[in-house]
C-alpha cells in the first residue's frame, strides 16, 4: 500500500512523458517526502514489479524509494500525466493502493488534458489543481474499488443484482428471479446472504430507496409519483420502507438536501 498526505500536501509540478520503443531507458525513483502519481494515456505499461500490463486509464502512486513504470511489451510505447506532490511529514495519511484504473478512459484521457493546460497555460492557483487532482484520483479510486466488489461476485449474483438495478420499479419475488436465472428460491437467497450479506429482497429494496433519493433531490415530482416509479404502489408503504432504511421521511429527505427546499410545494 501507498501513503500519502491527505491535507498538507503541495503540487510541485504536472508533466508529459512519452517513451520511446520499449518504453523508458530507466525507471526514475521518488526522492524522499514526495508521492508522484502516472496516469497512462496511451500506449500499455509493466508495472514496476513487471508482473501486470497496464493501459490507458490506469493509475500508478508511488513514494519514496519506489521506482516509476518505465517497461513495455517489445517496441512498444507508453504516455502518462504526471503529478509530484510533497508531503509533511506529520500529516494525516491516507492510504493509495500501488495502482489502481480510472473506469472511463475517455474522462481521465480528457482530465490529463485539462490538468496540463490548466497547469502550464493558465494562471490557475497550484493549490487548487493539487486539490483537483487529489480529491479526483480519491473519487477514482472509490469507483474503482465499488467495482472491484462488483467483479468479486460469483457472475450469477452479479447477473441477478444487475436485473435488480435496471428493473427495480417491477414486482420482482425472490420465486420469480430465482426461476428467470434457473435457481431454487432457498439457493437464490443462501447466494446472497453469502457473498451480498443481504437478501435479494433486501438488495431489491436497496435499489429502489437509491433511486427514490436520486429522484427527491433532483425533481419537483411529488412523492407519491416517485413511490409509484420505484416500484410501490402504495405511498405509504412507500414512506414507512424510506424512513426505516434513510432516517428521514421523504419529505423530510428532500428539505435538507435540496437547496431552498422550502420553495418545494410539499406533496
Amino acid at each position: 500500500m501507498i501513503y500519502g498526505a491527505r491535507m498538507k500536501t503541495a503540487l510541485e509540478s504536472v508533466g508529459h512523458y512519452l517513451s520511446g520503443p520499449g518504453g523508458a531507458s530507466h525507471p526514475a525513483i521518488i526522492p524522499p517526502h514526495f508521492l508522484l502519481f502516472e496516469l497512462i494515456t496511451e500506449g500499455a505499461v509493466y508495472s514496476p514489479d513487471g508482473r501486470d500490463l497496464h493501459g490507458p486509464g490506469t493509475i500508478f502512486a508511488h513514494v519514496s524509494g519506489q521506482s516509476t513504470v518505465s517497461r513495455t511489451p517489445g517496441d512498444g510505447h507508453y504516455a502518462c500525466m504526471a503529478a509530484r506532490f510533497r508531503l509533511q511529514r506529520r500529516a494525516r495519511h491516507f492510504v493509495w493502493p500501488r495502482v489502481f484504473q480510472w473506469e472511463s478512459v475517455s474522462e481521465a484521457l480528457r482530465f490529463s488534458e485539462e490538468i496540463l493546460f490548466a497547469f502550464h497555460h493558465t494562471d490557475l492557483d497550484h493549490d487548487v489543481l493539487g486539490d483537483l487532482i487529489w480529491s479526483q484520483f480519491r473519487f477514482r479510486l472509490e469507483e474503482f474499488r465499488r467495482s472491484a466488489r462488483h467483479r468479486a461476485l460469483p457472475p450469477l449474483v452479479a447477473d441477478v443484482m444487475h436485473h435488480m438495478e435496471r428493473h427495480h420499479a417491477e414486482p420482482l419475488g425472490v420465486e420469480d428471479l430465482a426461476t428467470a436465472f434457473g435457481l431454487s428460491a432457498s439457493h437464490l437467497h443462501a447466494q446472497f446472504r453469502k457473498h451480498v450479506g443481504m437478501t435479494p429482497h433486501q438488495h431489491l429494496i436497496l435499489e429502489r430507496m437509491r433511486a427514490a433519493r436520486h429522484r427527491l433531490v433532483t425533481t419537483k415530482d411529488p412523492i407519491k409519483s416517485i413511490a409509484r416509479d420505484v416500484g410501490y404502489a402504495n405511498p405509504e408503504n412507500f414512506c414507512r420502507a424510506f424512513k426505516m432504511h434513510c432516517g428521514l421521511t421523504a419529505a423530510a429527505y428532500r428539505r435538507k438536501f435540496i437547496p431552498y427546499g422550502n420553495r418545494i410545494s410539499p406533496d
